[in-house]
């Protein structure tokens, strides 16, 4: 089986900087069986683990072509090592969209162009997909507790560890949910990188659908 990767990239703001997140999907906890009729050997069942190979900040205030440069440099080592299933899920909520069309135009693709609402409702057209921050945190819950990520022993994947531990969640008096690293000094881009790396099962590996898709 062909190596997938998918990789989340959550594009920094003023104040935030642009983290970006590699995560090579395997599906583990299959069965082999004999199909008679065939005369060969299949496997079924199993579930999609997410290997986090790669997790990184880039600098404050870097330039959208710096951004761009340092995703395209990443798509060129994937292929050197001759890995083509890949994938980037980008945020393209507020300033994330600028940076889409000029990684369309260097002809990086497939590329899917998230936009984080704050539904509880995701849906998929072409290559936009719209994303409640709530299913986005619900997933990231789900796939940690049942031990479906799998984060290197580095300083960046402990400071992740610390954003999601730092998630809250918060109602306001209209009764609307807001979601994020409230603590001063503390951020979620590592965080949403994650989620937006491991959003998605991939079609190949034939496996249920995300049940988080209205």
């Amino acid at each position: 089986m062909e190596t997938i990767i998918h990789i989340g990239v959550d594009i920094g703001q003023r104040q935030d900087p642009t983290a970006i997140v590699v995560a090579e999907v395997e599906k583990r906890g299959q069965e082999r069986y004999f199909d008679e009729a065939l005369e060969k050997w299949h496997l079924r069942g199993g579930v999609c683990h997410y290997v986090i190979r790669h997790l990184e900040r880039l600098a404050l205030d870097t330039p959208y072509p710096a951004v761009v440069e340092r995703l395209l440099n990443i798509r060129r080592g994937l292929a050197k090592k001759k890995i083509k299933d890949v994938v980037f899920y980008l945020d393209a909520t507020g300033v994330g969209g600028p940076i889409v069309d000029l990684l369309c135009q260097a002809g990086l693709s497939p590329l899917v162009a998230v936009y984080i609402t704050g539904s509880d409702k995701a849906s998929r057209e072409g290559r936009d997909l719209r994303l409640g921050k709530a299913l986005l945190v619900s997933r990231l819950q789900v796939l940690l507790q049942s031990e479906r990520i799998h984060l290197p022993q580095t300083p960046e994947a402990g400071a992740m560890v610390d954003e999601l531990l730092n998630y809250q969640i918060r109602i306001d008096e209209a009764a609307q949910a807001t979601f994020g690293a409230f603590r001063v000094g503390s951020h979620d881009d590592l965080a949403t990188a994650l989620g937006l790396a491991v959003w998605e099962e991939p079609a190949r590996v034939e496996i249920v659908p995300n049940p988080f898709y209205k």
